[in-house]
């Protein structure tokens, strides 16, 4: 092409950007746009004023994805109030998810929950009328002011030539500026972070909703771990496994919706109601029993997440990905329940949930369940349903049911899992209007007191039943073990405030032993007199070592229990953790705890080797080890 033909197209395209009015216009709305975004979402907006003072950059991040939405509208409709209507509809919208994600579960919006927009619009169903009537309100509000737009605009329209030009040139702007800056880790890391930088919250508020939502887009691809070696992993998998039943208890995991200990407050009293864990501080006191805490990957939600990481003795934060870690099971994967299925367990999972949720239908089966139990199959929401979802009594009723029924017509031991959903959150009227069930004196408003209510009301019922199943247990004279943990702390509308308040030491920007904290959850390993007589777990203490403190990560519950009933061999993946333990009992990607219950933010190089090699040895797991289907 000659340089005439060359300097012709250059200069129409010039004429393509300067013939209308509207650039100016649609810039001055983007930076207002991009205004109404911090001040929705920004918790220390002066804070970030400060920020973007001293790196104006920021705010360029933050305004050209608003001004490349809005041109690009612009040329696909041809309207120009209509696109700018619906650009600052779509972007307030956006803020205003991300605030209530933020406050419910101290997590951004990530590009990852929308493929969770099902999961997402069923717990919204649940939420009180008094809190979905306002968002029913801006959302009708935002789509009437998006109609009347499209029907008013009567503005001078591009030619489609102009219109298909535009169109590429935006476009190609996107695409250089996301591969130039937005996937750009280390220009990201450049600009500083107000308050933990490792709190994923604060990158958000200090670097802009818009610019940060636009890196973690650029960041959610799992990659082979550095130094990886699939032979050193295939040449593991092949060492022999124990296939025995011999005196093998039966096993019944629980994993409890939001199950904690914040009812362990000396700031709050029980006294005249009654403790919320009553029967699970009886169980855990036992010579019976090993308990203490686990770390789980997040906060407030993401309960498939922490079911990933205790069958499998693999850590969702190993995968450095804001999808779920069950996103990736899309085979047969070598987990807890298909290795006891091939050592003579019959394997069954319950989840009062609709199968669909995190794709619990196709996982579970690749996880090795034999048989899986759903809302859709196996309750009514109508007769057994609470605030919405199944309730605790139902549950276990299930549980027995099918536990007795096994016990009574098979001679195999029987491993079942069960992920209670009664007590999931918002916790605002949770149950409709309850008495108070606990004193304090510490000043709290009404709403206050109602959500603890509301919150510990779930957690005694789950109590009551987990005593029931202990009973059915200490009057059989089958082996049973019975497993209970919580999935997160739970996540409140008020978001922390509760923590502060009633002096929790638990906190995203305290110390390193209050930001593990925010992650800890109850666990109980619990056997009856029964397995007690094959196998006493006081005997097997001194061999597991577990720390003082008590504090492990999720991903060694499920290997400290195959432990525990002498299950070493079962699988080299679970033996090895159980050995990272003793070096590694607690961590998270920025905190490392050491068998002396020493914290850090650097951790020991034998540390990060251990972490390492379990990184490597998940990814093997997920993309490259083949199990006959």
């Amino acid at each position: 092409m000659s340089e005439a033909n060359l300097r012709k197209r250059g200069n129409a395209l010039v004429c393509v950007l300067k013939k209308y009015y509207l650039w100016p216009l649609f810039a001055a709305v983007s930076i207002i746009v991009t205004g109404l975004v911090f001040l929705i979402t920004s918790e220390h907006l002066y804070l970030l004023a400060l920020n973007i003072l001293q790196n104006p950059t920021l705010l360029f991040l933050n305004i050209l994805p608003v001004f490349l939405f809005m041109g690009l509208l612009y040329f696909l409709s041809r309207k120009i109030l209509f696109s700018i209507t619906l650009t600052t509809a779509f972007f307030v919208l956006f803020a205003f998810v991300d605030k209530v994600k933020t406050t419910m579960r101290q997590e951004p919006l990530l590009p990852s929950d929308f493929t969770l927009a099902k999961e997402a619009f069923t717990v919204a169903k649940t939420f009180p009328p008094a809190q979905l009537f306002p968002v029913a309100l801006l959302l009708i509000a935002l789509l009437a002011a998006v109609i009347i737009s499209f029907c008013f605009s009567m503005n001078k329209k591009p030619t489609h030539k102009t219109q298909l030009m535009g169109c590429l040139v935006l476009i190609l702007i996107g695409y250089s500026a996301n591969a130039l800056l937005y996937s750009n880790t280390q220009l990201y890391d450049h600009y500083p972070v107000i308050e933990n930088p490792y709190f994923e919250v604060n990158q958000y508020n200090s670097k802009g909703l818009i610019y940060s939502f636009c890196h973690q887009f650029n960041i959610t691809r799992v990659t082979a771990p550095e130094g990886y070696n699939k032979a050193m992993f295939d040449q593991l998998e092949k060492e022999e496994r124990m296939n025995s039943t011999e005196n093998r208890p039966h096993i019944v995991m629980i994993m409890g919706e939001a199950f904690s200990d914040l009812s362990d407050n000396p700031n709050l009293d029980f006294t005249n109601y009654g403790d919320p864990l009553q029967n699970f501080k009886e169980m855990a006191e036992s010579e019976n029993a090993v308990s203490g805490k686990i770390v789980v990957p997040g906060f407030g939600g993401g309960t498939s997440n922490t079911e990933y990481d205790v069958l499998t003795a693999c850590s969702t934060r190993y995968l450095n990905n804001p999808l779920p870690s069950y996103n990736f099971i899309r085979q047969p994967f070598d987990a807890l329940p298909r290795r006891l299925a091939q050592m003579g367990y019959e394997t069954q999972a319950i989840h009062p949930g609709y199968e669909w949720f995190y794709n619990r239908q196709n996982v579970y089966p690749h996880l090795g369940f034999e048989t899986c139990y759903f809302l859709e199959d196996s309750f009514d929401l109508t007769t057994q349903g609470i605030g919405g979802y199944i309730n605790e009594t139902a549950t276990m009723d299930k549980i027995l049911e099918l536990l007795d029924t096994h016990i009574k017509t098979k001679d195999t031991p029987l491993f079942s899992f069960t992920v209670t959903i009664q007590n999931h959150g918002p916790f605002d009227n949770r149950y409709g209007p309850q008495p108070q069930n606990f004193d304090t004196n510490i000043p709290l408003s009404d709403s206050e007191k109602d959500l603890l209510t509301q919150y510990f009301k779930g957690v005694t019922d789950g109590d009551r039943e987990l005593g029931r199943l202990r009973d059915y247990a200490q009057a059989s004279t089958e082996p049973i073990v019975i497993v209970y943990f919580g999935d997160h702390l739970p996540g409140f509308s008020n978001g922390m405030d509760f923590f502060p308040l009633l002096d929790y030491p638990i906190g995203p920007n305290g110390t390193l032993e209050e930001r593990l904290a925010l992650y800890e959850t109850p666990f109980l390993i619990w056997q009856n007199n029964a397995a007690k007589e094959q196998r006493a777990f006081v005997k097997t203490t001194t061999t597991t070592k577990l720390p003082e403190s008590g504090i492990i990560n999720a991903q060694y519950l499920g290997a400290l229990l195959t432990q525990l009933l002498g299950m070493e061999g079962v699988s080299p993946l679970f033996d090895y953790v159980n050995e990272a333990r003793l070096l590694l009992p607690a961590s998270t990607n920025t905190i490392f705890v050491d068998a002396n219950g020493n914290y850090s933010e650097s951790g020991t190089d034998e540390q990060k080797d251990i972490i390492a090699k379990m990184r490597s040895w998940q990814y093997y797991k997920l993309f490259d080890q083949s199990l006959p289907k």
